[in-house]
């Protein structure tokens, strides 16, 4: 069943003392797909955001602002990055600024970076993230002024993983039901949210994996319902700010039934961003809404410590035996489903051999910026999740890679680092939430901005 709850989606950065609690908020593979589902009631109302403090205005102590908190995205913020202790830092550029350690890992970030080159992306995002902690382990935007990572864009079929849980919540009877559609299973109209007498079926495992947009318009229509359907995405945390420097995502009410099964199966009515895109991703694992954050550590110019939001639990949003259901469902899209043919090599092997992965492929034409916008998010290994990825690209008439193909790149890079994939191999890129103070005078490497970033 899902789990209700308040949703506070805290930012992880830090802060000092009482300014803390001041900046940190609380709180939809297609050709067409819009957005998503899960849970009874009305949404709850989002809370206020407070006012943030006037960028740069750091105190004699070292106070942290909004600007100093941002999460490095572009290549050129990585110049200014270096090497300590296996982690991007960020070292002082006055005597009154502080030092802030990052949970980015420079060599996935180095990884993520040649992926991007190699795909040739020119608008695309990525979020690697620790699915049990929430620390973001790379975040990187090829063009931060024409596509910010911080902006919400359509969620696509990504929203289907939502309504799945919804449907599956209020009738789990539906786990063992046969939807049956006519023609192409990602065309919607009014007609086809009804049930033809005949056509073709499939159950909501392969509906999932095919990303079958009638299946999910009827669900979402006659088994759950718009306030339903409107709580669920609100309890999943897409409707409030995942992070400092983030917005949060927008719904549109529905208004009648064919606007309600475009949102349960993602044609229109939702927005969200890449952040939220991972945050949901990490649900796959054991149903909590884990808060993400990009500083391990902080310390003022006297080497002192920083308060920095410990790691947290996390909201249950749904039971960990759904989102094990889930899970195993969705390893179905990259093995027979819309991400398949990213996840095999060369004739036809498995490219991450031995590493499993759920996934949600989603794509939705969009106009701001214009183009064909592809989402992936996953959990690796799916029997066991160390590692959790949101990629969004915007695609022209001419592109190399899918944003699928990107991260099934970017999680290689993760689990194969010598060529021989390994679960195991994925602990090294996990960051210590609470390091150790740096040394007075630190000789550190630079990051190379040819590599990490």
């Amino acid at each position: 069943m899902l789990l209700r709850g308040r949703l506070t989606v805290a930012v992880g950065v830090a802060l000092l003392g009482g300014v803390c609690a001041a900046l940190l908020p609380a709180s939809g593979d297609d050709r067409q797909a819009r957005a998503a589902d899960v849970a009874e009631g009305p949404p709850e109302p989002a809370p206020a955001k407070p006012a943030l403090p006037p960028a740069r205005a750091l105190s004699p102590r070292g106070r942290l602002d909004a600007e100093l908190l941002a999460a490095p995205a572009a290549r050129e913020e990585f110049r200014d990055l270096r090497i300590v202790d296996g982690r991007l830092e960020r070292a002082p550029g006055g005597s009154d600024e502080m030092r802030l350690r990052y949970t980015l890992d420079p060599e996935l970030s180095e990884a993520v970076w040649k992926a991007l080159e190699r795909g040739r992306f020119e608008l695309a995002h990525v979020v690697v993230m620790d699915p049990e902690t929430g620390a973001v382990l790379a975040y990187a935007s090829t063009d931060p002024v024409r596509f910010p990572p911080n902006k919400t864009y359509p969620a696509a079929s990504l929203v289907k993983v939502i309504t799945a849980a919804a449907t599956l919540d209020r009738a789990p009877q539906a786990a063992h039901e046969t939807c049956h559609f006519v023609g192409s299973p990602w065309r919607l109209t009014r007609d086809r949210l009804r049930t033809p007498k005949r056509g073709n079926s499939a159950d909501m495992r392969k509906a999932l994996a095919t990303s079958n947009n009638q299946c999910f318009a009827r669900w979402a229509v006659h088994r759950v319902g718009p306030n339903a359907l409107l709580g669920a995405i609100d309890r999943f945390g897409m409707l409030t700010a995942p992070a400092l420097g983030h917005p949060s995502g927008h719904a549109k009410s529905p208004d009648d039934e064919l606007a309600l099964g475009e949102l349960g199966s993602g044609l229109d009515g939702l927005e969200i961003t890449p952040l939220h895109a991972a945050q949901l991703a990490s649900t796959l694992v054991d149903g909590r809404l884990v808060k993400p954050r990009w500083v391990a550590g902080a310390w003022n110019e006297e080497g002192q410590r920083v308060a920095v939001p410990g790691s947290e639990g996390g909201r249950q949003v749904l039971t960990p035996k759904l989102a094990a259901q889930l899970r195993g469902w969705l390893v179905d899209t990259t093995v027979r489903g819309t991400a398949r043919r990213a996840f095999r090599a060369r004739g036809g092997r498995p490219l991450l051999p031995g590493i499993p992965v759920a996934g949600k492929t989603g794509s939705l034409n969009g106009t701001d910026p214009k183009g064909h916008y592809e989402w992936f998010i996953g959990v690796a290994p799916a029997d066991e999740p160390r590692i959790a990825i949101a990629t969004l690209a915007v695609q022209g008439p001419r592109w190399w890679w899918s944003a699928s193909q990107l991260a099934a790149e970017v999680l290689r890079a993760a689990f194969c680092p010598q060529g021989r994939c390994s679960p195991e191999a994925a602990e090294r890129l996990r960051p210590a939430l609470d390091p150790e103070p740096p040394a007075p005078a630190p000789a550190p490497q630079l990051a190379q901005p040819a590599t990490a970033g």
